[in-house]
């Protein structure tokens, strides 16, 4: 199960490409406030329908939350894979050995952790449900200070209302 709210986030530094950097760790993600670590796969059904959700609340929250995926895939499969799906914003290569995927107890993508500026796993979520995608995006709204500009998703999207990881 994936780490408990009120844990404290396993530090980590990996491999990174979308951000300028060649490696980022936690510390520096969460040194602005808040990110959120969007596990992933290249090969999950439910990462595919899910990550362009994921990179909506990237470009909503962004600026405020430090919204980033991490592969288990290597950067050179993800990063294009990422961009096809609409996610803009970093990834970190978790390929070698899958050592962040196992530190946060990730057992199954995609799973999303938001980490405070403190270190502590504020919420987590696995697989795909959508009353829980409206949550994570009023959830990044209170947290940014603004208001949200309306669901990530809706019956009428064509996405399902749920699908385990």
């Amino acid at each position: 199960m994936t780490l408990a709210p009120g844990s404290i986030a396993p530090d980590f530094e990996l491999p990174a490409a979308g951000d300028g950097r060649e490696r980022l760790d936690l510390a520096e993600l969460t040194a602005a406030g808040p990110a959120l670590l969007a596990f992933f796969k290249t090969s999950c059904p439910v990462c595919v329908l899910s990550f362009p959700v994921w990179g909506e609340l990237a470009r909503r929250y962004g600026d405020a939350v430090t919204v980033t995926a991490v592969a288990q895939d290597p950067l050179v499969k993800a990063r294009p894979w990422l961009d096809e799906a609409g996610f803009g914003a970093p990834v970190l290569d978790d390929s070698d050995g899958f050592t962040t995927s196992r530190a946060y107890r990730i057992e199954t993508v995609p799973t999303l952790v938001l980490v405070s500026g403190e270190g502590e796993v504020l919420s987590t979520s696995e697989g795909w449900d959508r009353d829980r995608a409206n949550a994570w995006d009023a959830e990044l709204a209170e947290r940014s200070g603004r208001p949200s500009s309306g669901p990530l998703s809706s019956p009428d999207d064509g996405l399902p209302p749920h699908r385990p990881g």
